[in-house]
């Protein structure tokens, strides 16, 4: 179904085109009405309708004012543009023409032809998607065949197994000599059961996660070896002889793997542990990192309380060190919750005084953590708020230590409440772009990069205004589209496990039978034999 926009400055003329033509018959679900460009302009935001109508002759802006700006500054190119106009001029039509307008009408136009002419846009987008299906289709089938080549070459190379660089992938064939270090990424589950194959619907969930944070942005492969685990082949720049290339590339594998951690826990609300195997500078040496990240998960098991225990012989000063770390770290990676950063910097407001620290140390540290958590913000946000570190550190410079963290507190809360409001209108957007496009890839990466935020960001925010994960979201969204379609419709297993947005029917089915307790098939039955009573 799609949606349609009327567009005249004339209300009668509105209304008549809305409720002379029963719009539901020719496959339209919404239709709405404007009487200026400008309202048309909010409309096409909000709901984004797929067919406009639109008289040329308006007050302000005109109808080809308003086209033009489709066109060229929206460069929407898709909407079907009708136009209606009293006047039957040559420079009008040239315009239109120019503006790929589908079709020119006369005032005062009959409604049969009119019918005629929506019928026939209607019929090219229905023509237009179903080629994008295709289209669609035929690129997962060979990604799929794509990954299924590239998981079976990681899988022999991390077991040692012979293979030679004929039979690499390209993707492989192309990683050259770098730096590349092997993640085990290891969800500490809690199932009750794991018979119904919940466990395998978390691993494989997990999995797709960071596919989509991972590899669809060239920064590594993920796979799963012979017993299960899942695998990330982290990939660094190629190797030079600058040996300061090693240390920017230690930073950035231990930023993703922190991030990706961060990310599985948030979306799949389970304790992530990552075990690191040692770095290794060409993909045949992947074995090495494999077995050097096993041997290190059986020593920790063997000895857990002796790697977990403290030492005893710190000095206080590295003490209080830690723990303004520990403050510091999490004021970051919770900066999208103010109420619990605030929450913690209480906490190390009294840490300062617990620890009797000096005025100067109090003033360089509340500098520091102020500063760490705004480039944090603007890294994540976008948004930079000027002068605020330059205020700051003027403000403490004269400030003793209790007024030096009343003050930095009141920084950090009036940097981040500006956000709330902010926040709610992006959710906002997310969420209706999910619900209209379930069967798109709706990755918290691939929705990230639409708002412009990090990943990370993106999903402790939404986790935050929706009070669930993201991919727990889009996950429940499709079981409830995919729960309608089998009730209501003879579709296929497979048909609606793609219309749903997922490539794989196996998968599909699994996260069903999690959310329902039934297979698809079973579930249909179900219904069917419900109605039939």
């Amino acid at each position: 179904m799609y949606k349609l926009l009327i567009v005249d400055d004339e209300a009668m003329i509105r209304k008549g085109i809305q409720v002379g033509i029963t719009w539901s018959e020719l496959g339209i679900s919404e239709v709405y009405a404007a009487a200026s460009a400008a309202e048309a302009l909010r409309i096409i935001h909000e709901v984004h309708p797929q067919i406009m109508i639109t008289d040329i002759s308006m007050a302000q802006v005109t109808g080809l004012d308003l086209i033009h700006h489709i066109r060229t500054e929206m460069q929407d190119e898709e909407m079907r543009i009708l136009v209606l106009t009293g006047y039957d001029r040559f420079d009008y039509a040239q315009q239109c023409l120019r503006m790929r307008v589908q079709n020119f009408l006369l005032k005062p136009v009959d409604e049969e032809e009119l019918e005629g002419t929506v019928s026939k846009e209607i019929a090219e987008l229905e023509l237009l998607r179903k080629q994008r299906e295709a289209e669609s289709k035929m690129i997962r089938t060979e990604g799929t065949k794509r990954q299924m080549v590239l998981e079976d070459c990681l899988r022999a190379l991390a077991h040692n197994k012979t293979i030679s660089k004929a039979q690499y992938p390209k993707e492989l064939q192309n990683t050259g000599k770098r730096q590349m270090q092997l993640a085990v990424i290891l969800p500490q589950l809690e199932l009750k059961d794991t018979r119904d194959g919940e466990k395998e619907f978390h691993q494989l969930t997990i999995k797709n996660i960071c596919m989509n944070l991972i590899d669809e942005k060239g920064a590594g492969f993920t796979f799963m070896d012979f017993d299960g685990n899942i695998l990330v082949v982290f990939l660094g720049s190629e190797i030079t002889n600058d040996d300061t290339n090693m240390t920017v590339l230690e930073q950035s594998f231990t930023e993703r793997i922190h991030e990706l951690e961060r990310i599985l826990e948030d979306e799949c609300d389970a304790k992530i542990k990552v075990v690191l195997g040692s770095e290794i500078d060409v993909i045949e040496k992947l074995y090495i990192s494999y077995n050097d990240a096993f041997y290190l998960l059986e020593q920790e098991e063997k000895n857990f309380q002796d790697i977990l225990r403290p030492e005893q012989e710190q000095n206080r000063e590295k003490i209080i060190s830690d723990v303004y770390e520990s403050f510091k770290q999490a004021v970051i990676a919770n900066a999208a919750n103010r109420n619990y950063v605030m929450h913690i910097f209480d906490q190390f407001k009294q840490a300062v005084v617990s620890y009797n620290l000096s005025r100067r140390q109090t003033q360089k540290w509340c500098y520091e953590l102020f500063a760490d958590l705004y480039f944090s913000y603007v890294q994540e946000t976008g948004e930079q708020s000027g002068g605020r570190l330059d205020v700051l550190v003027k403000t403490l410079i004269s400030a003793d230590r209790e007024e030096a963290t009343e003050i930095t507190g009141r920084f950090i809360e009036d940097l981040l409440s500006k956000e709330d409001g902010h926040q709610h209108e992006i959710i906002t957007k997310a969420r209706r772009y999910i619900d209209e496009n379930l069967e798109e890839n709706l990755s918290v990466a691939a929705l990230a990069e639409m708002y412009f935020m990090s990943p990370n960001y993106f999903s402790r925010l939404f986790k935050k205004v929706m009070g669930e994960g993201c991919n727990e979201y889009v996950v429940n969204r499709r079981i409830e589209k995919s729960k309608l379609l089998l009730e209501t419709t003879s579709i296929r297993t497979s048909q609606i496990s793609e219309a749903v947005g997922y490539k794989d029917t196996n998968y599909f089915s699994l996260a069903f039978k999690k959310n329902t307790g039934l297979s698809p098939t079973k579930y249909r039955e179900m219904k069917q034999k419900f109605r039939s009573v």
